[in-house]
């Protein structure tokens, strides 16, 4: 079916498969998985690059055959070529709250409250609070707090000069 050109440019068609051989073949394939993603790129038009890219790297986290420090490898390919895309982001940061390490949220917090404009920032702010007070982390909360005010003033203070 990889073959068949009537299939090839559907994204979905190529999620599917690179899903059914990393979790339902047996035994699973990742590693042919893995290489189902160049080939999906050649094949679905450009402008659904991203979206497939973040899907395999989705899998790659999702997945019990997955390697979530792959999927992150491809999520920190994401972000720096579109930085300002908050979808990729906001992806990128749900997917590390359920796998991924309290340091490793922490730190993709910060560096998405430097990126993109005033009202992303004020959202990003207002989760990282609720995520921090969830955790269970006051000092944490005052931190967050305490960065969003020294992100107000220096945008006050861009805006004055």
């Amino acid at each position: 079916m990889t073959k068949n050109k009537s299939f090839t440019p559907d994204p979905n068609f190529w999620l599917g498969y690179a899903t059914f051989l990393m979790d339902v073949a047996s035994p699973p394939s990742p590693t042919r998985a893995r290489a189902l993603l160049q080939r999906a790129t050649q094949s679905v038009p450009s402008n659904q690059h991203r979206h497939l890219t973040q899907k395999f790297a989705a899998l790659e986290f999702k997945s019990a055959n997955g390697d979530a420090e792959r999927g992150r490898t491809i999520f920190e390919g994401l972000v720096s070529t579109w930085p300002k895309k908050g979808d990729v982001w906001d992806v990128y940061l749900s997917l590390e709250m359920s796998h991924g390490s309290e340091e490793n949220i922490r730190a993709l917090f910060e560096r998405m409250s430097k990126v993109g404009k005033k009202k992303r920032a004020a959202t990003v702010f207002k989760n990282w609070a609720e995520w921090e007070s969830g955790v269970g982390n006051k000092k944490g909360v005052e931190r967050v707090k305490a960065l969003e005010q020294q992100w107000k003033e220096a945008k006050e203070n861009k805006e004055d000069e």
